[in-house]
């Protein structure tokens, strides 16, 4: 029981714990004499240097009776003997303890000049230490401790922060003590106190705030345009407004600064913890501070079941930026003793510090699974690496100085001790960092969300009153009573902001989360050079790294701007290279750390600089990532890969330069997230189109299997969304009011969008790579060209027939579904069909023509559905392009150009064409004659479905043989480049 439970007693109520009078009396008169005996025994202190020095430098002195020194001395500390003997006692007393020796340090800490030595406070704990028992020295410590923690904790407010200031000054004194603070450091702190609270700024309530901040500008601070659509305000009024704004300025600086001071102050006191020149039986302190820090990590880090007591998210970000300054300080001061070990700015974790067993993760995965697999794996390649050999009898043996050449040309060499305790407290900011620490950025961020939803429903609001005619005067009455009630909850959450813009998102803030990704991202760059050992790497250091990218860009921006990060322009290129190396690296076993990659590459196109980075990169990784992206789909995460793809291509395909649907009324305060393809501007990459184009061209094996997927997955994806919305229109026609689960809904809008990206993607391939389909000298395009066109007739009869499925859900209005509508889709079918008919011509155009012409599921009457009526009205509900803006006048010449060259092609193939036989068509597709015959069992099938049988794989439809070859009906073989031997 501590004096907390009866400081603040209530009127009429006994508090929890009786006040201890009697002890407490004694302890203050002790204490008086204590007060007058401590400078006595520091002017004595003071006379013994004085003469020491004296006889170093061998200066003259009067002589004097070294007995009565001696003696004079002795009686002092006789005297502090006799004080002792009555207050050991009494030190063991939490109550007393608090009451009585805390406030006596407190008087005499100078906690104005913290900085200077606090001569009185070490002379107190110097006779603590001489003068009382282990079991009364242990117990008053502990009781010493948590008496300061509590009275930092739970002080009352004052403006200038005179409390906090005061404790904290008083703790760095006790610890700056160095018996006093190796004790608290390994009987203590983590363990009986918490030190990490010590490094938190409790933050005012909102009463405390209006006073440090009377007025809030909010609308000018948050760059917020905010202010009242009326514009009757005078030149007067402005004045007085930027006068108010100057006025919260200069608060808002004072706060910051008064913060800033506490800050250093929780500095200095991590900076007494980590010293390394007190060793003791082989430890320093800064070895049993990263003892106690590892633990502390492993009770916060989840992996426990039993999670006690766990640290509160304010509390460890706070403590993970005084761990960053620290760090920085003595990682600075270190350099300079040690030529080996690089500057603060280019700090990064050696990869032998991974591989090492010493180094516990607490179950936290690395880049390549457990810990004990990559051991079996990759043993030998470690020792290589190091330059050792295991031999038969279990020595180790150093290898010679040739063999050692020979090895790093395989392993880059081996750079920064991996022993220093520096290292240690690095791998524990980034692990502090990932538990904790990013997950409270992302907690202020809903905040400013909040603050910006109100600033938004209050100009909505104005806007209303502004409409609302005089003689409603109830209605008028109710907007200006919200008003008020938005004014109110807007004042109180700014000042939360300033508070938040100052404590977390400040710019000494960014600066440590922009050194730490750039830490991690350097020790990910320099891991990936040893090949295989790279799986050493924890599998945190890789989410940290595209989580501080999160944290800068969508967290403290805009309230401290993304923009300030300092040297963003070599950071940024360090992080869009960490993204194109590992978003597709088979070095990472976890699907859902490649899901978090990609994600982070997603969105890191989504934003016209950080997509320029991209295409300013080497154009061997800009190749690279290409090449992943295009990858055949099948088992990996397609979906998100697709999506870049989308981006790189959204602003140059057919009616596709909008930000929002068309059909949407746009969220004034819309995220900006990888889910959210259609709400971002269009920003097309012309740079990476054509490299697209290029490795399409080039690479034909590549460039085939990933039409091939790509194909695959459209027509998965619309089949599977044709399917749901079929269930949707039973249920409607059966069940009044209609109930879907959500679930449902929401996987029919997820393949609907799927599907209109996948085919955004092909009209990218059409347009800067025809050739893939119109070139028949190339293997596969003529498939292609006839597996297209029936896409993209199968699609235009599904979204246009009347009376159809589509038609039906689009006139339903449910809600998740709001994007399903006629618009994305057609478009891009459109664009295709324009693109290979209508803008190719020659025997392109022809190819292209007569495959959509053969197609049976193709009707001239869809494309006519595009165009609607002649005369648009607003009566007129049916769909047409011609009610878009999107569409521009180019492209509606496009489609009636398409439609009337289809009809008159059409009209021409059916005067040409021939009958076939019902027993000479494939019994497959039952659309083209026979072509084919398998060899060795026999069967026959058109030339279309069988060369797309061979690109998954060389079986029989019918008898499920193996295909050694295909004969055309003459004997002749054909589609050789099948059974070509693969090159090795």
């Amino acid at each position: 029981m501590t004096l907390t439970s009866c400081k603040y007693p209530i009127e009429g109520y006994k508090p929890l714990q009786s006040p201890r009078l009697v002890e407490v009396a004694q302890a203050e008169v002790l204490f008086t004499y204590l007060h007058n005996l401590l400078p006595k025994l520091i002017e004595e202190d003071q006379r013994q240097l004085e003469k020491q020095s004296a006889k170093c430098s061998k200066s003259l002195l009067p002589m004097t009776n070294w007995q009565d020194q001696r003696s004079h001395h002795a009686t002092l500390a006789l005297v502090a003997s006799h004080i002792f003997h009555r207050l050991a006692p009494l030190l063991r007393i939490p109550y007393v303890i608090e009451m009585c020796l805390v406030k006596f340090m407190l008087g005499l800490c100078d906690y104005v000049h913290w900085q200077e030595e606090q001569v009185q406070v070490h002379k107190l704990l110097d006779l603590i230490w001489m003068m009382l028992q282990d079991m009364e020295l242990r117990d008053c410590m502990e009781q010493l401790a948590i008496s300061l923690l509590n009275g930092y904790r739970f002080h009352s407010f004052h403006p200038e922060f005179k409390y906090p200031k005061q404790y904290l000054a008083l703790t760095l004194a006790v610890l700056r003590h160095a018996r006093t603070c190796r004790h608290l450091l390994t009987f203590v702190f983590f363990e009986k106190v918490k030190f990490p609270v010590f490094m938190h700024i409790k933050p005012p309530d909102d009463n405390n705030l209006t006073k440090l901040l009377p007025v809030v500008c909010w609308d000018q601070y948050f760059q917020i345009d905010a202010r009242s659509t009326e514009d009757d305000n005078n030149e007067s009024e402005d004045e007085v407004s930027k006068q108010s704004y100057q006025n919260f300025l200069e608060a808002s600086k004072k706060l910051g600064q008064k913060v800033e001071e506490l800050e250093s102050m929780q500095v200095e006191l991590l900076k007494c913890l980590l010293v390394t020149n007190d060793p003791v039986d082989g430890k320093t302190s800064r070895d049993i501070f990263l003892e106690k820090l590892k633990l502390f990590l492993k009770e916060n880090s989840g992996i426990i079941r039993l999670q006690i007591a766990q640290c509160a998210l304010p509390v460890s970000l706070c403590f993970f930026h005084r761990l960053v300054q620290a760090l920085k300080f003595y990682w600075n001061n270190f350099c300079l003793e040690d030529s080996n070990f690089y500057p603060c700015t280019e700090a990064f974790m050696p990869i032998q510090c991974f591989w090492n067993d010493s180094r516990d993760y607490y179950e936290l995965q690395r880049c390549g699974g457990l810990m004990s697999h990559l051991n079996r794996q990759l043993g030998t390649e470690v020792n290589r690496a190091q330059g050792i050999e295991l031999q038969e009898d279990g020595r180790v043996v150093k290898k010679l100085t040739k063999e050692v050449v020979k090895q790093t040309e395989e392993y880059p060499k081996l750079e920064m001790p991996s022993g220093n305790s520096l290292l240690d407290l690095l791998d524990c900011v980034v692990l502090l960092y990932h538990i904790a620490a990013h997950k409270q950025l992302g907690k202020m961020c809903a905040l400013r969300e909040s603050m910006q939803d109100y600033i938004l429903n209050m100009k909505d609001t104005k806007m209303k009153l502004k409409k609302c005619p005089g003689d409603f005067v109830e209605v008028r009455q109710h907007l200006e009573n919200a008003i008020k009630v938005f004014e109110e909850k807007i004042q109180e959450q700014a000042r939360q902001m300033v508070w938040v813009a100052v404590v977390i998102y400040s710019p000494s803030k960014q600066n440590d989360i922009a050194w730490l990704m750039h830490v991690v991202l350097k020790t990910v760059e320099k891991a990936s050079e040893y090949h295989r050992l790279f799986q050493y790497v924890p599998e945190f250091y890789i989410e940290t790294g595209v989580n501080t990218f999160n944290a800068l860009r969508n967290y403290l921006h805009p309230t401290t701007p993304f923009q300030d990060v300092p040297d963003l322009q070599h950071l940024l290129p360090l992080y869009a290279t960490f993204l194109v190396d590992h978003f597709a690296d088979s070095r990472l076993v976890s699907n859902d750390l490649k899901d978090m990659l990609v994600q982070a590459l997603a969105c890191f196109t989504c934003y016209p600089n950080t997509l320029k980075v991209l295409e300013e990169l080497p154009m061997d990784k800009r190749i690279s990532m290409l090449q992943s992206l295009i990858a055949p789909y099948e088992n990996r995460s397609w979906a998100h890969t697709n999506w870049i793809l989308v981006r790189i291509w959204k602003g140059c395909g057919f009616g596709y330069r909008y930000q929002y649907l068309p059909n949407l009324i746009p969220h004034k305060a819309q995220p900006t997230e990888f889910s959210y393809v259609s709400l971002q501007k269009p920003c097309p990459s012309q740079e990476f189109q054509s490299l697209l184009a290029k490795i399409l061209l080039d690479d034909i094996s590549r460039s085939t299997k990933f039409l091939d997927s790509l194909m695959n997955q459209l027509n998965w994806s619309f089949s599977e969304f044709v399917g749901i919305i079929q269930e949707i229109q039973s249920l409607a026609s059966k069940t009044e009011p209609l109930l879907l689960e959500s679930r449902q809904v929401k996987i029919c809008a997820a393949c609907f969008e799927i599907s209109v990206c996948l085919l955004r993607v092909l009209e990218m391939v059409a347009t800067v790579a025809p050739q893939m389909f119109t070139d028949w000298s190339r293997p596969s395009a003529e498939l292609f060209l006839k597996r297209l066109m029936q896409l993209l007739s199968q699609i235009m009869a599904r979204v246009t027939m009347k009376d159809g499925a589509f038609e039906h859900i689009v006139t339903i209005p449910i809600q998740g579904l709001d994007g399903v509508t006629h618009y994305p889709i057609l478009t891009v079918t459109v664009g295709i069909m324009a693109q290979l008919i209508v803008r190719c011509g020659g025997s392109s155009q022809e190819k292209a023509t007569r495959s959509l012409l053969l197609d049976s599921g193709f009707s001239l009457d869809s494309l006519r559905f595009l165009l609607g009526n002649d005369k648009i009205s607003k009566q007129d509900k049916s769909f047409s392009f011609r009610k878009y803006e999107e569409v521009s006048v180019e492209e509606l010449e496009d489609v009636e150009k398409l439609l009337s060259y289809l009809t008159h092609q059409q009209i021409a193939l059916t005067a040409s064409q021939v009958t076939v036989p019902d027993d000479d068509l494939c019994t497959i597709c039952y659309a083209n004659p026979q072509q084919a015959v398998f060899v060795p069992c026999g069967h026959k099938s058109c030339r279309t479905c069988i060369t797309q049988q061979l690109l998954g794989k060389k079986e029989c439809f019918f008898c499920i043989a193996t295909i050694s070859k295909v004969n055309d009906t003459k004997g002749r073989q054909i589609l050789r480049e099948h059974f070509q031997p693969s090159k090795s």
